[in-house]
């Protein structure tokens, strides 16, 4: 599987806060619609003693969508750790997202050595903000901002 991993600026806290809730709302949005359509998809229990179909068969998707992070310093060991446990949360190949982030590191390390300068001049509550996901995450994320 493919890992993505974007540097998306720099943002307060309270500004992070609001991205992943805004993330976390669209995922809920998600669920609901995938829950109606399977409702409607299924046929109405059997007895009310037996258990139901959607006891059985519960709505609960894992956790989808870019993975953001504020980071401040912003340091490699830092970034590796956050992006690893994301992974061990989203169940995503930890040595594929070593690679990625440590590839990403060194392909960009020009510029992020101009934004840890940058980080250093800015007030001290701003963060350096990083998103981490699948190919599907993003092209999901891709086509709800194409929606809104």
């Amino acid at each position: 599987m493919d890992y993505f991993l974007q540097f998306c600026g720099f943002t307060d806290p309270l500004q992070l806060f609001y991205l992943e809730q805004r993330h976390l709302e669209q995922r809920h949005l998600e669920q609901r619609h995938l829950e109606q359509q399977r409702l409607e998809l299924l046929p109405p229990p059997p007895s009310p003693l037996e258990p139901s179909l959607l006891e059985a068969h519960p709505a609960g998707l894992p956790p989808a969508g870019p993975v953001y992070g504020g980071f401040r310093p912003f340091q490699l060991d830092d970034l590796l750790a956050w992006a690893l446990e994301a992974a061990q949360g989203r169940h995503w190949d930890r040595e594929a997202i070593q690679g990625t982030v440590v590839n990403a590191w060194m392909e960009r390390a020009d510029l992020i050595r101009q934004w840890q300068l940058r980080l250093r001049q800015e007030p001290a509550g701003r963060l350096l903000v990083a998103a981490i996901g699948s190919r599907g995450d993003w092209g999901r994320h891709c086509e709800a901002l194409l929606r809104a």
